[in-house]
C-alpha cells in the first residue's frame, strides 16, 4: 500500500542529462543514445523513505526552448524539483536562473529544489567549478549535489533527498 504520492520534476536545458539521471535512478542503466525529450516524459518509481512507501511521479521536461510554453502545465502540482545543469556547459549554468524562476513563479519558494551538477565523471572537461555551483545553490538556499548519470555517482541519493524533503513537507 502506498502511503504518499509525490510529483517531482527535472528542469534544465536540453542535453544536460535529465533523462539519463531518471533512467539511472529508475532502472540503474545508462545509455549515451537517449534522444532529446519531446515535451515531457513521465516515469514512476516506488521507494521506501524512512517508514513511508512512496509512489514517485517523475516528470522529465524537455529543455528545448520550443517547450517553454508547456512548462506551466507540467509544473502544476509539482512538489519538488531537481534543477539540473551540465558542468561541461557554461550555457546550461547561465540558464539556471530561467529554470529556477519558472519553478518559483508557478510553485512558490517553499517547494523543495535541489541543484544538480551533472556529468562530474568528466572532470578534465569541466568548465563550471564546484565553488561556482555552491554559490548559485546558496543564492536560493538549495542543496547542491554533484552527480554522474554515466557512473551512477550520487544519482540515487539526489532523488531520495528530494523525495525525503517532499514527503516531510506533505506530512507537515
Amino acid at each position: 500500500m502506498v502511503d504518499v504520492v509525490v510529483k517531482i520534476v527535472l528542469l534544465g536545458d536540453g542535453g544536460v542529462g535529465k533523462t539519463s539521471l531518471v533512467y539511472r535512478f529508475i532502472e540503474n542503466r545508462f545509455s549515451r543514445d537517449f534522444k532529446s525529450t519531446l515535451g515531457v516524459n513521465l516515469l514512476k518509481k516506488r521507494v521506501k523513505i524512512d517508514d513511508k512507501d512512496v509512489s514517485c511521479q517523475i516528470w522529465d521536461l524537455g529543455g528545448q526552448e520550443a517547450y517553454r510554453k508547456l512548462r506551466k502545465l507540467y509544473l502544476e502540482g509539482a512538489q519538488g524539483a531537481l534543477i539540473v545543469f551540465d558542468v561541461l556547459s557554461q550555457k546550461s549554468f547561465d540558464n539556471l536562473e530561467d529554470w529556477v524562476q519558472s519553478f518559483i513563479q508557478i510553485r512558490g519558494k517553499e517547494m523543495p529544489m535541489l541543484l544538480i551538477a551533472n556529468k562530474i565523471d568528466m572532470q578534465e572537461q569541466r568548465v563550471i567549478t564546484k565553488l561556482q555551483s555552491e554559490a548559485y545553490a546558496k543564492k536560493y538556499n538549495m542543496k547542491l549535489i554533484e552527480t554522474s548519470a554515466a557512473t551512477g555517482i550520487n544519482v540515487e541519493s539526489a532523488f531520495e533527498e528530494l523525495i525525503r524533503r517532499v514527503v516531510a513537507m506533505i506530512i507537515k
